[in-house]
């Protein structure tokens, strides 16, 4: 097994652990920030799809374990934002070298704008819509601005935290 596998996956349970912890406590405006996307899409930009996607599962795998919704579904929305940030990552669009100064938060926005709309219409599609109770808008708003502002700090994390992956850009 490759370094670069314990340490996102190591990192992962940390992450979820303060979102548990921490941010699930801690609401802006009545809204939880899911840090644990945010840190799949900077493993993404950052890593490429592979890492994304493992951080993805990861992330997903425990919160699932910790919320009263079907188990699978923040893995499946995990799994789709690390390939969607992989994808970007690997084409560098989002890179934080060499792309626009401004893109990684463009995309941060975008990310977090997107992510709770895609949970709720997949919550909804099991059976379960407890995510249509609270306010959708408000939550696309901020989780949209503070991925957009936090992006570039979780990436300075995410690096000293996971390292370098062997055989992929991080």
């Amino acid at each position: 097994m490759n370094l670069w596998v314990v340490r996102v996956i190591v990192s992962s349970i940390v992450v979820t652990a303060i979102q548990v912890s921490v941010l699930s406590s801690l609401r802006i405006g009545g809204v939880v920030i899911m840090g644990i996307w945010l840190w799949t899409l900077v493993v993404g930009l950052l890593g490429g799809t592979p890492p994304a996607m493992l951080a993805g599962a990861t992330t997903g795998a425990l919160f699932d374990a910790h919320v009263s919704t079907p188990f699978g579904l923040f893995i499946a929305l995990g799994l789709l934002v690390g390939y969607v940030a992989g994808q970007l990552g690997r084409e560098g669009i989002g890179d934080f070298k060499a792309a626009a100064w401004w893109m990684p938060s463009a995309i941060g926005l975008a990310v977090g704008f997107v992510a709770p709309v895609v949970l709720t219409i997949a919550a909804a599609l099991t059976g379960n819509f407890q995510f249509w109770r609270g306010d959708l808008g408000a939550t696309m708003v901020v989780n949209a601005i503070v991925f957009a502002v936090a992006i570039r700090f979780t990436a300075m994390f995410g690096r000293r935290l996971v390292g370098d992956v062997e055989g992929y850009r991080w």
